[in-house]
């Protein structure tokens, strides 16, 4: 058996609206070991893109930090419908995930890492859940960007089910509508006193650069300590072993300096 087979179960967290959320636990054979909860992206998963999370996870877990993947509900294994996802049920999933991982671990720090719409979502929760530290990869920071983006799919209209199509899946209107009202960037920084490190590809199609550099642009203004790294030639997904390895490292060499005593 692998060492690092040893560290790793399953995990299972159940909702208040009678949901079960599951995922995988990555224990670092530590008590009290800082723990890093995983936040995928709105179509993702909790393997992260190209196995991304799995593979920081027990790189994670070799140096002596726990760590958290699942899947928010209607993605993944987790109970609930895709269709049903919106902002909200993906806040209201990370912070029952966050209080049943204090619960569980009682973590000497707890840190959260999202991706994507995952990085929007842990920029939010970042007070509600008490989080030490927040770690943003290619994070949405414009929602209504999002809505500008899915123009075409609002203009073909709904299927037969009354859903919008959004490659493979179905999405409600309540999805875009709950994007509206608020500022992520603004929110973060207005009640989070953690530390932060944000990572972007300079060639993400997805979400532009511009979104990460805002909130390390008034993370600075509000004297909170933000360290930025952007990575030359790296897509949304980190496609490249080179892009991988540059998040693997720059992440668990942060959490070493700042939350490994």
């Amino acid at each position: 058996m692998n060492a690092r087979d040893d560290c790793f179960s399953t995990f299972e967290c159940l909702i208040d609206n009678g949901l079960r959320l599951r995922g995988s636990l990555h224990s670092a054979g530590l008590p009290h070991a800082p723990c890093v909860i995983f936040c995928h992206g709105f179509t993702g998963h909790r393997f992260g893109p190209g196995y991304l999370f799995v593979k920081l996870s027990r790189t994670l877990a070799d140096a002596g930090i726990a760590s958290v993947r699942f899947d928010f509900c209607g993605a993944g294994e987790s109970e609930g419908l895709f269709s049903e996802m919106h902002t909200e049920t993906m806040m209201r999933d990370l912070r029952a995930v966050a209080a049943d991982v204090r619960k569980r671990l009682a973590p000497a720090r707890l840190i959260l890492f999202g991706h994507s719409f995952g990085g929007m979502i842990a920029a939010r929760c970042a007070k509600s859940t008490e989080a030490d530290g927040l770690i943003l990869l290619s994070p949405v920071g414009d929602p209504r960007g999002l809505i500008r983006q899915r123009k075409a799919l609002l203009d073909a209209g709904t299927n037969r089910r009354g859903f919008y199509e959004n490659g493979p899946h179905e999405m409600s209107l309540m999805f875009l509508d709950r994007l509206l009202g608020f500022d992520p960037v603004q929110e973060l920084v207005s009640s989070f006193s953690g530390k932060m490190l944000l990572i972007h590809g300079d060639r993400d199609p997805s979400v532009s650069v511009d979104e990460s550099y805002r909130y390390a642009a008034m993370a600075k203004e509000a004297s909170i300590a933000a360290e930025y790294h952007l990575l030359t030639g790296a897509d949304h997904n980190y496609s490249r072993v080179s892009d991988v390895t540059a998040v693997i490292d720059t992440t668990v060499a942060w959490i070493k300096e700042h939350y490994r005593e």
